[in-house]
């Protein structure tokens, strides 16, 4: 670890090692016994304190493993320092300061600054000869968000309070605080159960195709007498059942718009975005429960390779941590994309049969209509999440009408 220290003595002992000179020439002037011992003294007074600081400040190491502590808002976690003294010099009065975006409420430690962007906090410590020691406190988490504990820094004071000395840490502190956002509910997602075929629907989908055998694999008591596989049970003396290829690919495809719909704000962050990053959030949950593929697009400019926020298609509880991490991390800061930017990527995108989601403001323009309705057009199920009140519902987006 990088770290800036600086050594500050107390305004008396500055100014008196400035005046010592002319102080010690008075003493030998006046032939003042008392006034040289008292600035021999204070000499040695501000050496020591000098030499003190410098020895305990060296040999104050902070322990900086990489850690993510991942949480849901309304949880708790414990937040922890771990200090070690490595030389022969006690640490009588040392302080850790430290700051942390207001996404976080801390516990049992002294708030000394409030900002609209960060808050400072400072722990005071004791440390022994060769002791090491952790300081930890709870921490709960308050809003969406990802934090690190920024502008980290070592306080040491000598015991009379005469000099002080204060390392900044330089370098990343490796603590990253992650917070989740929360699930609100959409209504009417039953209707995601239904895929439909022709002029008939099938209840949770045809996933197989029964002339496209895939292998098999081992007999479950749950499943029928006519899949089972008796070659493969002849083979290895235990029941297979048979497993076939899908027929129809489930793919769900969550397109969040967090531009604002109104004429006289272009380009401007929706003031709703926290409710769409939450009803995007269930949705991803639910899809993990059904054990549907799904992905992320979001029309924010992530500063990558890709030309908006991405997440690849993939399904389980990997996929539903991947995505709840995605949508934590969404920077309402960041720039971003023009509606014909994000149709020209998701035209690439969207290629095989799928179920097109889309999240925001309701659609104000006939050509993003148009967009959707061309995708349903190729096969595609298109649908929105509309408001009513305080919930959110599950809508077949229908084309918009010329006015």
């Amino acid at each position: 670890m990088r770290w800036r220290s600086s050594t500050t003595l107390s305004l008396f002992l500055t100014s008196f090692f400035a005046l010592s000179w002319i102080v010690l020439l008075l003493s030998f002037y006046f032939q003042s016994l008392e006034l040289f011992l008292i600035t021999i003294v204070l000499l040695l007074l501000t050496f020591f304190t000098r030499l003190y600081l410098k020895k305990a400040g060296e040999h104050v190491e902070l322990v900086n493993n990489r850690r993510t502590i991942k949480l849901f808002k309304g949880e708790q976690e414990t937040l922890s320092f771990t200090l070690n003294n490595t030389g022969n010099v006690p640490i009588w009065n040392g302080q850790l300061h430290f700051s942390l975006e207001p996404i976080l409420h801390v516990s049992n430690v002294d708030l000394v600054q409030n900002t609209k962007n960060l808050q400072f906090y400072s722990i005071p410590y004791y440390l022994g000869r060769k002791e090491g020691k952790t300081i930890s406190f709870p921490i709960y988490a308050d809003k969406r968000g990802v934090t690190r504990i920024r502008k980290v820094e070592l306080l040491i004071k000598d015991l009379f309070g005469w000099g002080r000395q204060l390392s900044i840490l330089e370098s990343l502190f490796q603590t990253e605080i992650l917070i989740y956002p929360e699930l609100l509910e959409v209504k009417g997602v039953e209707r995601l159960s239904t895929f439909e075929m022709g002029s008939h629907s099938y209840e949770h989908s045809l996933y197989e195709n029964l002339s496209s055998p895939a292998g098999s694999r081992e007999y479950e008591s749950s499943d029928p007498f006519n899949r089972i596989h008796w070659k493969a049970t002849a083979r290895t003396s235990e029941l297979k059942t048979k497993v076939y290829e899908r027929s129809i690919d489930l793919r769900w495809i969550f397109v969040l718009d967090l531009s604002v719909k109104r004429k006289n704000s272009p380009g401007q962050v929706s003031k709703d975005i926290e409710t769409y990053i939450s009803q995007l959030a269930f949705l991803c949950e639910l899809a993990t429960k059904r054990g549907v593929s799904f992905e992320l697009h979001i029309n924010l400019d992530p500063e990558g390779p890709s030309p908006c926020m991405t997440l690849e298609a993939g399904e389980g509880n990997a996929q539903l941590s991947n995505a709840l991490e995605l949508l934590a991390r969404i920077d309402e800061t960041r720039p971003l994309l023009s509606f014909e930017r994000m149709s020209a990527w998701l035209r690439k995108r969207i290629t095989d049969r799928s179920v097109v989601i889309r999240l925001g403001e309701p659609i104000q323009e006939s050509k993003e209509a148009a967009f959707y309705h061309l995708l349903e057009r190729k096969g595609h199920k298109c649908y929105e999440v509309k408001m009513s009140g305080d919930d959110a519902y599950l809508s077949h987006l229908e084309r918009k009408k010329e006015s």
